[in-house]
């Protein structure tokens, strides 16, 4: 008899046991991937408001590309959450590229949303080009696949080459902006041959595109 109840309480433990740690593992996941990881940002002009592509970290070796509309940068990434499910995150956002669709902009305005989200750097780098954005950052990710250099590996190499004119970042754009200053962004123009071109400067004046130099 009490060989049976010994066993009976074993069992009972058992599924208790096994009632607590599945649970557990089955949240783990969910909370790893309760959330839309961007790494970098393209904001783009459209007739009826905004275009804004995110570099969405699927993995620790790939990344993919998405992109939504909005009336507003806040609203488009909105629509970024509200197709993949899950909150962006733009904790660990290090590249904003801004294109030539935003010359008429206020790019402080624009940025301004992103100065005011605690979790974004300041030292997110700020890079200007003059083609698709979407192009741009589907090629970055193409390159680094096959094993080639993706934009933030563009920006490090210009930045070795450069030290004392580095690209601008969102503080550094701010900065110069509140204090009537001129403000250079990095321009990334993607060749023929698919080696990006960092030898021009996006100029801005009181948060709006002036000339390239």
């Amino acid at each position: 008899m009490l060989r049976v109840l010994w066993r009976r309480k074993i069992l009972v433990v058992f599924i208790v046991a096994l009632l607590v740690l599945f649970p557990a593992a089955s949240v783990r996941p969910a909370q790893a991937i309760s959330k839309t990881i961007l790494l970098s940002v393209g904001i783009e002009k459209v007739t009826d408001g905004y275009t804004v592509t995110g570099t969405v970290m699927e993995s620790e070796t790939a990344n993919k590309i998405i992109s939504a509309n909005g009336a507003t940068v806040p609203q488009a990434l909105d629509r970024i959450t509200a197709n993949t499910g899950r909150k962006v995150s733009l904790a660990h956002c290090n590249l904003i590229v801004l294109g030539e669709t935003l010359r008429a902009d206020n790019v402080a305005e624009i940025l301004y949303y992103f100065l005011g989200k605690f979790e974004v750097s300041n030292n997110t780098s700020l890079i200007w080009t003059d083609g698709p954005v979407e192009k741009i950052l589907k090629e970055s990710e193409a390159g680094k696949s096959a094993g080639g250099a993706g934009l933030l590996e563009a920006v490090a190499e210009y930045n070795q080459k450069h030290v004392f004119k580095k690209p601008v970042t969102l503080d550094a754009f701010y900065k110069n902006y509140l204090h009537g200053k001129d403000a250079n962004m990095l321009v990334i123009l993607l060749k023929d041959d698919e080696i990006y071109n960092t030898k021009q400067m996006a100029v801005f004046k009181d948060g709006r595109f002036v000339h390239i130099k």
